[in-house]
């Protein structure tokens, strides 16, 4: 730093101030190796340390909810923490905040807020988001948190794209984001061995009965629940079958277990002569536990003490089907209804959100319920060049529209990639009583883009 070596400081820059120095490559592998080390150090003082990958670096994430208490105060715990990775050979900036952006954008950027470090004061960096974007904010003259909140939040997800809303609502606290656990690395796992190999399915099964049974009862006193099994299975005959199977949430269940076990021997291959059987808890997460009642079940109990029967389903299909076969939607806060969705598998889904689709009085719904993946031209005729259907030609038939309503405007801003887009949509209902979506683009073009039924 004396000679004017900053960080940032072009490489040949740097050579050429200090020619004596060693320059050593980064590796970012090593540099998260190391983290998880601190992190499984830090389980001292609290029981659910996490990484936080951010676009710009990587720190440390504490759970302290009831632990300060146990170190005289939430200073008195961070001093204690300052201390363990300075005795690591580690300085850390340590910031305390009810939400894990906020407490990421203090410990960063709180200096720059000044006397004043309230969430509103912090600049856009603290947000978490790509650099590229705090240019684009900076071009708009938007400097501080404090100025976004200003803004009408539904308008900046079409100009700055949804990371900016979703971490602006993760450090107000408005949307719930998680810490995953950096968890001892000694697995929790159980084996099986002969000298005599096995080929028949039912001894397969009843041994991974046996080692499912000992995994779980080594979970139990955790609190935690099985969520990913991988079972290696050795043959004298042919190489090691590994096989996974995923569940939706943590459970405790064995015969659940052993239903998505039973399913996988029967739809995997399985080789013969078996000599060899290990089960591995690959992934364990806390269990979602309920307090039972005190008095005698009623029907609505009885129905909310069974409500997993859903994610069972779940389990079963993905461990039949395979996980990228059974999906779900997801909203995406697009303008234009074909890039308005997205389906991810139920496996890399963070978090459940619900979604209210608002109905319109008297005509049903006001999206179909199938929507082609790209709209379909078709021929339109209507009174007035910029009227309303009353016929259109599609799949080589005449549809005579009976009812149509009102338009509804859908226009995407100049600043979008694809440049501006404007269509206005109707539903229509046919002389034969079927009900379609078609919109006009501009002035000129008809498209059909969904059917109701």
């Amino acid at each position: 730093m004396r000679q004017g070596i900053q960080p940032g400081t072009p490489l040949a820059e740097a050579q050429s101030l200090l020619d004596s120095a060693e320059f050593i490559l980064h590796d970012e592998q090593a540099d998260l190796l190391e983290l998880e080390k601190l992190a499984r150090a830090c389980h001292l003082y609290s029981p659910h340390v996490g990484l936080e990958h951010s676009c710009r670096s990587h720190c440390l994430v504490l759970d302290i909810t009831g632990c300060a208490s146990l170190f005289k105060g939430e200073f008195s715990l961070a001093q204690q923490i300052l201390i363990e990775l300075m005795n690591r050979g580690f300085f850390a900036h340590i910031a305390a905040a009810n939400t894990i952006g906020a407490a990421w954008g203090i410990a960063r950027h709180g200096h720059e807020a000044g006397a004043n470090r309230t969430l509103r004061s912090l600049p856009v960096e603290a947000l978490r988001i790509p650099d590229q974007l705090v240019m684009q904010l900076r071009e708009f003259d938007l400097f501080t948190i404090g100025q976004l909140t200003q803004l009408p939040k539904d308008e900046l997800p079409s100009r700055f794209g949804s990371i900016l809303t979703e971490r602006l609502d993760q450090m107000l606290g408005m949307h719930e984001e998680l810490i995953v656990p950096v968890l001892d690395p000694k697995p929790v796992s159980a084996e099986w061995s002969t000298d005599e190999p096995i080929c028949h399915r039912k001894a397969i099964r009843s041994i991974c009965t046996d080692l499912i049974s000992e995994i779980l009862d080594n979970l139990h006193p955790q609190g935690e629940g099985l969520q990913r099994l991988t079972a290696t299975l050795q043959s004298e005959a042919s190489d090691p079958v590994v096989l996974e199977i995923g569940l939706t949430r943590p459970v405790d269940s064995l015969p659940h277990v052993m239903d998505l076990v039973d399913l996988k021997i029967e739809t995997e291959p399985i080789p013969e002569w078996l000599v060899g059987i290990r089960l591995e808890a690959s992934a364990t997460a806390p269990l979602h536990l309920r307090q039972g009642t005190l008095f005698t079940h009623t029907p609505d109990q009885e129905l909310i003490r069974n409500d997993d029967s859903i994610e069972r389903l779940i389990d079963r299909l993905t461990a039949r089907l395979g996980a990228e076969a059974v999906v779900r939607p997801r909203l995406l806060p697009e303008a234009l209804p074909e890039k308005a969705v997205r389906f991810e598998s139920f496996s890399n889904s963070a978090s459940e959100k619900k979604t209210t689709i608002v109905d319109s009085p008297g005509h049903g719904p006001t999206r179909p319920l199938e929507l082609f993946p790209e709209p379909q031209p078709i021929e339109v005729i209507s009174i007035t060049p910029d009227g309303s259907p009353v016929r259109f030609y599609w799949k080589n038939r005449t549809c005579e529209v009976t009812h149509c309503t009102e338009p509804e405007r859908i226009q995407t801003g100049w600043w979008q990639d694809n440049g501006c887009c404007r269509r206005d949509y109707y539903r229509v209902e046919t002389r034969t009583g079927s009900r379609f979506w078609l919109f006009r683009n501009g002035n000129t073009s008809w498209f059909l883009h969904g059917v109701f039924e």
